[in-house]
């Protein structure tokens, strides 16, 4: 019961928290064939930078260069039920909310002419995933996470001029996130406490297009700057059915998140 009731109460200061999403790997460990879990999860992206790749410019743009085009922050809150097809093999779905916020600049030549902030509210999550975990002996895991998340948004932006602080703005109808990974890591469990560490292959692509002014840029696409990275974290068990997931992962974006179990 005293560890039921700190549990709750994490949750719940979780809940009040401003945290804010990408994707994780979660618990490193399956359900068990036939078993259910359901978890809630916050994540929270400190950053990521994003490579420009095309766009539709309006007339007189034709030297300008997006530069240094980055998620400043993001985040989604999500619902994930796991189901375990085999003993060491999961699949799963997400439900929930995503909100990004991005920052860019654009060069004429070596002079930067103009800043760019863009925010992309809150808008509805959906994705799902697959993830393998042998058990070894002593307590040893092997597993990997495959998974895929998107989300629409309608995207202000905001652009001022360096020169003159002339300030511009316009709404994108349309901007699509997509992000997908594949992460194979290496866990153990150690009495309540199970860490694990493991790499990630990453990407990202962000499209948006439809701005409401014609004279702003059209069907722009960016792509992550960086696809590897590493990840770590740390299940908490709270008995048979609970567990408190802590996760942080780097390099090819920087970003953590706390994810609250129950196993059926």
């Amino acid at each position: 019961m005293k560890k039921y009731l700190i549990f709750i109460s994490m949750v719940m200061l979780l809940m009040t928290a401003v945290f804010a999403g990408a994707a994780s790997v979660g618990s490193p460990g399956t359900q068990g064939q036939g078993k259910i879990a359901a978890t809630a999860e916050w994540s929270y992206v400190f950053g990521r930078d994003l490579d420009f790749k095309k766009a539709t410019r309006p007339p007189g743009h034709d030297n300008d260069r997006p530069v240094n085009f980055r998620i400043d922050r993001g985040y989604n809150v999500a619902g994930k039920i796991s189901y375990g097809v085999f003993n060491a093999m999961d699949i799963y779905v997400k439900l929930g909310v995503a909100n990004y916020d991005l920052k860019g600049d654009v060069f004429v030549g070596d002079t930067k002419r103009v800043e760019e902030d863009l925010s992309a509210g809150d808008s509805f999550l959906y994705g799902g995933g697959v993830k393998l975990a042998y058990e070894l002996k002593d307590g040893w895991i092997i597993g990997c996470d495959a998974q895929y998340l998107t989300s629409g948004h309608e995207l202000d932006f905001r652009a001022v001029n360096v020169a003159s602080g002339a300030v511009t703005t316009a709404k994108y109808a349309e901007c699509r996130i997509q992000e997908w990974h594949a992460a194979p890591y290496i866990a153990k469990k150690i009495a309540d406490f199970t860490p694990y560490l493991g790499a990630r292959y990453s990407d990202l692509r962000l499209s948006q297009k439809n701005p409401d002014d014609p004279r702003r840029w059209d069907n722009l696409i960016f792509s992550a700057d960086r696809n590897i990275g590493v990840l770590t974290g740390v299940d908490w068990n709270f008995g048979k059915n609970f567990k408190l997931n802590v996760e942080g992962r780097f390099v090819d974006e920087t970003a953590m998140s706390v994810g609250a179990v129950y196993r059926f």
